[in-house]
């Protein structure tokens, strides 16, 4: 779902009519929503990404990875795990072996959307979320006898978000079985 696609749909939910002149008068509004609405899902969903860096000396910045840096998970080098530690600053990341190519996981802040073909940084099934976010948002703001209508997609917001469990599919997942 782009950008364009989420502020449809909330425009649709909210009985408002979606030709170009009202997209344009909403389209800021509903993009601060629906980026509050991603990074609120991020923090549940905790996404993670591996980046490929050439290490020079043995040390990369989180600068050099493709997305804003949260945590360092893990640093492997030829697939044998490394260890690394902060160097000088925090944003300096030493690792335990020499220059090389290492593949990076950490655990990334989503770009936020701004063109209308922009998609969220989270898997599409999510993307429903961010529509009842944006349309529980509009309705809480508005007039006081249309509150209450901002509740109930509140709360699937809400119930959708429980749904979610962090690092989902994550390559380090563990299952426990009560074998009695």
């Amino acid at each position: 779902m782009t950008l364009n696609d989420i502020i449809v749909s909330a425009l649709a939910q909210l009985d408002r009519g979606h030709d170009a002149q009202t997209m344009d008068v909403w389209r800021d509004k509903f993009t601060r929503f629906a980026n509050d609405a991603v990074t609120d899902i991020c923090a549940a969903y905790k996404p993670r990404r591996t980046d490929v860096i050439d290490s020079r000396d043995g040390t990369f910045t989180t600068a050099m990875l493709s997305r804003g840096c949260r945590k360092v998970l893990f640093v492997k080098r030829n697939g044998v795990s490394e260890e690394f530690f902060d160097g000088d600053s925090s944003e300096v990341i030493v690792t335990s072996g020499g220059p090389g190519i290492i593949e990076v996981t950490y655990r990334c802040v989503p770009k936020e959307l701004f063109a209308s073909t922009d998609e969220p940084d989270i898997p599409e099934w999510m993307h429903g979320l961010i529509v009842s976010y944006v349309v529980g948002r509009e309705r809480a703001a508005g007039d006081v006898s249309l509150q209450r209508g901002g509740n109930i997609y509140f709360q699937m917001y809400e119930a959708g978000k429980a749904a979610i469990r962090p690092h989902l599919g994550g390559g380090d997942s563990q299952r426990i079985v009560n074998r009695w």
